[in-house]
């Protein structure tokens, strides 16, 4: 599950005797991107946005942070002298599981993972789930089916 970030702007009042007026503020502000995913039995997904958030805050040594370029397998090439950040996307589908658009989030981080909760009593089938939230410069949205 991920719920899409909304966009807002600031509002600048402007002086008039008469009526409270205002102008649209100069910067979007995102909110944060949050996403719930399924924790595979090999930890790899919720590992992978552990390591890069211990490492983006260095937490025991100095090296963590200078190793961030290792941990993260994801930095593009164009952020490879910043490895505190990567681009990502989500697609999503339509009724027929077809791609409709697209989601590209430009300089990406993770600013919060939860944990995860299992008990000796779950069966098989449990599934296991955490919750990530991500902060990013901006996003772009890409239709990807021309509709007739």
């Amino acid at each position: 599950m991920i719920t899409l970030p909304g966009i807002s702007t600031s509002e600048i009042p402007v002086n008039n005797p008469f009526v409270e007026l205002y102008a649209p503020g100069e910067k979007a502000i995102y909110d944060v991107l949050n996403i719930t995913f399924l924790v595979d039995m090999e930890l790899k997904s919720w590992l992978e946005v552990h390591d890069w958030l211990r490492a983006l805050t260095f937490p025991t040594e100095y090296e963590e942070y200078q190793n961030l370029a290792n941990i993260n397998k994801y930095t593009t090439t164009a952020n490879s002298s910043r490895p505190q950040y990567s681009d990502g996307s989500v697609t999503l589908l339509s009724a027929a599981n077809v791609p409709y658009f697209k989601f590209n989030f430009i300089d990406l981080f993770p600013i919060s993972l939860s944990g995860f909760t299992v008990s000796a009593t779950d069966s098989p089938e449990s599934i296991i789930t955490a919750d990530a939230t991500f902060r990013f410069a901006y996003f772009n949205v890409e239709k990807l089916i021309k509709t007739i």
